[in-house]
């Protein structure tokens, strides 16, 4: 089997990821760090997958992971957010203020905001406790 050197370091805009003489850089600034994780994982999977032998180095030169400050959470979210944070496609709730569904929303001007609270309340409505039984 042959070998495979995965590096993944930091560098000054997110993480750099180098294996097979690729390089990739993924951001992770603010509202990209799921998608830059997810993107960072699929990579590393990638080449795990080809069936090599492999050994992942990743290197911090601080010796210390550096730490990643917390954000505020926002109180109200755009359809984007909604969709980044609880998975509900921003498409569908596009559709479900349509039908006059969907959790409440606040429109100041042409904007569509959602307030976390009401997401939440939405989500909790709905819940469907199952039983076992068929």
């Amino acid at each position: 089997m042959s070998e495979a050197i995965i590096t993944i370091e930091p560098v000054a805009n997110g993480v750099l990821f180098e294996a097979g003489g690729r390089r990739m850089v993924y951001e992770l600034g603010q509202g990209r760090r799921s998608q830059a994780v997810r993107e960072l994982l699929a990579a590393v999977a990638g080449e795990l997958g080809q069936g090599l032998d492999v050994r992942i180095d990743i290197r911090d030169p601080r010796g210390e992971e550096a730490p990643i400050p917390a954000l505020p959470v926002k109180r109200s979210l755009t359809p984007d957010d909604v969709e980044a944070e609880y998975g509900i496609p921003a498409r569908t709730l596009e559709d479900w203020r349509s039908a006059a569904k969907g959790p409440a929303y606040v429109k100041p001007g042409k904007r569509v905001l959602y307030l976390r609270e009401d997401v939440e309340a939405f989500l909790r409505a709905n819940v469907i406790v199952t039983t076992g039984r068929s």
